[in-house]
């Protein structure tokens, strides 16, 4: 018999960031170094702590783990421009635990986001650069997103899903069922 498992999703807090930083990782496919954790936690703080700058949110499963989370803010500046246009607002990183994908967390978690973008930032567009995976790109389309180019940053070609008619998303609860 299923046995239902509350999800909570919640602001990050800083000790949030080894969770997060592992489910990058491992979204990525890339090996979490432990030893290396430390410093990476000091990366990420310069913008955890940057509030003016960038939100982030967490799903947390009801045993306190957490099973993905979410962080936007205004554009980057080397992600500003597509197509000609400038873009105002982004969301720039979305994980969700590979056993946790495909039961609506990731909606619920960019529902809270982006709405907190709009009220915090008020952007008249909106931005997504996606890593080339097909999963990712329909998620971005379903959100009501248009794709609009293809571009190389560093060694990654990433696709840019844009938004124009920006309103919020109404929010609902749900239970997921493991």
């Amino acid at each position: 018999m299923a046995r239902l498992e509350k999800i909570t999703i919640r602001k990050a807090a800083e000790s949030d960031l080894p969770s997060m930083i592992r489910i990058m990782d491992e979204a990525l496919g890339n090996p979490t170094i432990d030893d290396k954790m430390e410093q990476r936690v000091e990366l990420w703080l310069t913008r955890f702590n940057n509030k003016l700058q960038f939100i982030f949110y967490v799903a947390e499963a009801d045993d306190e783990n957490l099973v993905g989370w979410c962080c936007g803010g205004p554009t980057m500046e080397c992600h500003q421009t597509v197509a000609h246009q400038i873009y105002d607002c982004e969301i720039t990183h979305i994980f969700i635990r590979q056993q946790y994908q495909h039961r609506g967390i990731g909606r619920e978690l960019w529902k809270i986001v982006w709405n907190d973008i709009l009220l915090r930032f008020h952007p008249k567009n909106f931005v997504v650069w996606s890593v080339d995976n097909e999963q990712a790109h329909r998620f971005y389309v379903s959100l009501g997103s248009v794709q609009a180019e293809k571009r190389k940053f560093g060694e990654l070609f990433l696709t840019a899903f844009i938004w124009s008619a920006l309103k919020p998303f109404e929010f609902t609860n749900f239970l997921i069922f493991i």
